[in-house]
């Protein structure tokens, strides 16, 4: 399902479920069998019950006390076919629920969460046949990543109760193991099975995870840090908690992951080497649900293939003029002037092009994208009439996640306990004539603008932090790269060039993801165009692809919209357009369905 994959955090929408909702005493909302009769009141009751079928995500959310929604934080998701019907049964209460409220009663703040709430459930009920597509064997979302990121980036230790929570947790690994572990066995009798290389990789991560020793494993020593800083908990109870959780290692962690190994080495014996999803059962009708659920539109995989050969062409030949200015000519296929820019500054010990490739490199790396960051900051004002007041922060990613995801940004907590997050991975050294488009795409004014902005506007309803709609988020976040190209803030070729390629990748992806999963690329297909047409690859990138399909296409699809309505709202507004306007009407309601989007902004032009 893709609520899972990411989840966006509120810090306002306190203060509108207190002035708008009574809130239970014990902060559970038993299972409603009735419809609220208030809208608010099932927009509420919604989150409260699906929070309670996945206390994973609660704890992820960081829900502070005043909220009055209790969270089981000693509890996993349950990961059987019954705990995945619970969810779908959850969709299809509310969806048919919603049918029965007159939408043209609720106001414009209420139509549009109305519309919100019934797209995702529409969608995610018209997909229930898919429900066990998404790979257990999941380098990027899978129980490994998501379960570590759990505990040591999501659940707080901040007292006696949480700790005790966490060693719940650890116990109940080899349930939720179990869980996968019979899932696992559907997919494989029903030829739901990732390719080969994927499976292989996955397996190296879990045997690295359990090579290491108790002592020196991070579910250990992050607990470890964290509960040292814990002034109101005992030395000895420390002490005993400490020990509590290595035996949970011992005796839970690492005997589920020793399962989970054995059973994912059996995969391993039949998978091949097809990477898309065609190969599935359903799988061209799979494709195109991946392809609505990510871009929220109904684009044909073909429609999408030709748009990114369209924009592949536009940008490339935009880059040449870049190459012109660096003296770069001498022919006139793009390939062979991005292999002289590329191998003219590839040289990593160059520090024209490069931090030093030393923990040294690594810090002058975090600072510099902080300073990118903060400089945009203080030129926000010139293209927003609001400016979110959450902060945002450059740290490296975890070293647990280094081999398996890239760079990224985490949404500040609901409960304050930390700023927004943009995590660098530092596993290879930055081209510094990247590093502004990257910083403007995952900070600001890309995504921690949006996100953070969302997040603090009076009318946010808390059920919008379950999930969120890749083609308005990541096409803001394309948008917002484009922006500062328009704005003149790429203030040399090198930068523009870094842009520009930004850009280029993101069309790419549209040929690529289409590639494999409609016209039946093979990986080393898709890796060889990604080279020839960006003058860098890698097959981890190409493996995104392959396991998250449809995803990737969506920053494109989103950004190219959110151009159109702006083009549009020009031509209808002329001297009256003002761009502060225009994207207060496209940030005010935060992450919608494109469709939606579209009425929102021509409410603005007719306003």
């Amino acid at each position: 399902m893709n609520n899972r994959h990411i989840i966006l955090m509120t810090k306002a929408a306190c203060k509108y479920i207190l002035l708008f909702l009574v809130l239970t005493t014990s902060g559970y909302c038993a299972e409603s069998q009735q419809r609220p009769h208030d809208i608010e009141t099932l927009f509420r009751n919604f989150f409260v019950e699906y929070i309670e079928l996945r206390p994973e995500t609660g704890s992820a959310i960081g829900l502070p006390p005043s909220y009055g929604i209790k969270v089981r934080h000693d509890e996993l998701d349950d990961e059987s076919e019954s705990g995945i019907m619970k969810v779908y049964t959850l969709y299809r209460k509310y969806y048919d629920w919603l049918g029965e409220y007159d939408r043209t009663r609720l106001s414009k703040s209420q139509r549009v969460a109305f519309d919100v709430l019934a797209w995702f459930l529409e969608n995610e009920l018209s997909g229930e046949k898919f429900g066990n597509h998404t790979y257990i064997i999941h380098p990027l979302f899978g129980f490994h990543n998501s379960f570590v990121a759990l505990m040591t980036q999501h659940h707080q230790i901040r007292d006696n109760t949480d700790a005790e929570d966490y060693i719940a947790r650890l116990n109940k690994v080899e349930n939720k193991v179990l869980q996968l572990i019979q899932r696992l066995g559907v997919q494989k009798k029903n030829g739901i099975i990732p390719p080969l290389y994927i499976v292989e990789n996955y397996l190296r991560s879990l045997n690295d995870f359990i090579q290491v020793p108790y002592e020196e494993n991070v579910l250990y020593t992050s607990f470890l840090s964290r509960l040292r800083s814990q002034e109101t908990i005992s030395n000895g109870t420390k002490a005993r908690l400490c020990g509590q959780v290595l035996d949970e290692l011992k005796n839970s962690v690492y005997p589920a992951y020793a399962e989970l190994i054995k059973e994912v080495s059996a995969v391993r014996q039949v998978a091949d080497r097809k990477a898309g999803v065609w190969k599935l059962p359903d799988g061209n009708e799979y494709y195109r649900y991946c392809l609505r659920t990510h871009t929220t539109t109904d684009m044909a995989p073909e429609d999408i293939y030709d748009l990114g050969l369209k924009e592949v062409e536009r940008i490339q030949l935009a880059l040449i003029e870049q190459f012109k200015k660096l003296g770069i000519t001498g022919s006139d296929r793009f390939v062979d002037l991005l292999n002289k820019y590329m191998t003219s500054t590839s040289n990593t010990e160059n520090e024209r092009y490069f931090f030093p490739a030393t923990e040294e490199g690594r810090i002058q790396t975090l600072l510099v994208y902080q300073a990118i960051i903060d400089s945009m900051q203080t030129r926000l004002p010139l293209m927003f009439s609001k400016i979110p007041r959450a902060k945002v922060h450059v740290m490296r990613v975890p070293a647990f996640k280094e081999k398996t995801i890239g760079t990224y940004y985490q949404p500040p907590k609901l409960d304050g306990s930390e700023q927004g997050i943009f995590y660098a991975n530092l596993s290879y050294q930055h081209r510094k004539s990247d590093m502004k488009a990257l910083a403007y795409h995952e900070a600001v004014p890309g995504h921690h603008l949006q996100i953070a902005l969302e997040q603090e506007q009076s009318e946010a309803r808390i059920f919008k932090t379950l999930f969120f709609f890749t083609g308005y988020v990541e096409g803001w976040a394309l948008y917002a790269e484009k922006l500062a190209e328009e704005k003149g803030f790429y203030d040399n070729t090198h930068s523009l060039i870094g842009y520009l390629r930004s850009e280029l990748f993101r069309a790419l992806r549209l040929v690529i993801d289409t590639g494999i999963h409609h016209k039946r690329w093979t990986r080393e297909q898709a890796y060889t165009y990604l080279l020839d047409n960006l003058g860098w690859s890698d097959y981890s990138q190409i493996d995104r692809y392959i396991v998250w399909p449809g995803q990737a296409c969506a920053y494109k699809v989103g950004e190219l919209k959110i151009l159109q309505l702006r083009e549009h709202a020009k031509e209808i507004l002329g001297d009256r357009f003002d761009i502060k306007e225009f994207h207060e009407a496209v940030l005010h309601y935060g992450s919608v369905p494109l469709d939606v989007l579209e009425q929102l902004v021509n409410d603005y032009i007719q306003y």
